[in-house]
């Protein structure tokens, strides 16, 4: 199973036109020509700005140019890329591979089930790169040690996925919250944690970590998590 993960930046002031139209024309012939259930669509809140995240699953991959040549003869993707020309200032695609923990772990049949409270959300969006042959101790250790502690104390977690083509050595994942200050205080209570201290105290010994990354994401309007 792959998770396709995507980024698009936009140039300033051109983001609200795409979003409109992504969302009339552009996700419904998605979802409708190419086979791939969407696991979510967001807008940056913190980071770089003028950028929306969404990620989609697959999986059988060899689907996946039978479901893009579908959508691209699709009347309705047609007038989205009319009405969405010229947006868009560049694009990141990566395909990811779940982790055995991993929330998601098939395309077939996802449906969202929310678990937080509220009707709010911040998705905590993080990509972990790590140094040439660290990365599979630190995730035995995340899984074994770290990942109970956080599901004992942060928000939800969405999926968690290695890097198979695009920057390796890297891990994404998401962690759901219903707001700037839900997170806080959930991340506070576990940087105050004695069991999560000493996880940090374990990974920390082993020099993994190279360069952490996080964004706030909010979902859009027509996003399938929310």
């Amino acid at each position: 199973m792959y998770i396709e993960h995507r980024q698009y930046t936009f140039h300033p002031g051109k983001q609200p036109q795409w979003i409109e139209a992504f969302g009339s024309h552009g996700f419904p012939a998605s979802v409708r020509t190419l086979g791939a259930p969407s696991f979510g669509t967001f807008t940056v809140e913190v980071g770089t700005i003028n950028r929306f995240v969404f990620m989609r699953g697959w999986d059988d991959i060899d689907t996946r140019d039978a479901g893009l040549a579908a959508r691209e003869a699709d009347p309705q993707w047609a007038e989205f890329k009319k009405l969405s020309a010229g947006c868009i200032m560049s694009q990141e695609v990566k395909f990811l591979k779940p982790t055995a923990f991993s929330p998601i772990q098939s395309a077939k049949g996802f449906a969202f089930r929310r678990e937080i409270g509220g009707t709010g959300m911040v998705v905590d969006h993080r990509t972990y790169d790590f140094h040439p042959g660290k990365m599979p101790l630190w995730l035995k250790a995340y899984e074994e040690i770290g990942l109970p502690i956080q599901k004992r104390l942060l928000g939800q977690l969405l999926m968690f996925g290695v890097t198979e083509i695009g920057p390796i050595n890297q891990v994404v994942f998401c962690w759901l919250y219903e707001g700037f200050g839900d997170r806080d205080r959930r991340r506070a209570a576990m940087a105050a944690d004695p069991q999560w201290q000493e996880f940090m105290r374990k990974v920390g010994e082993m020099g993994a970590l190279k360069q952490q990354t996080v964004m706030a994401l909010k979902p859009t309007a027509f996003s399938v998590v929310k």
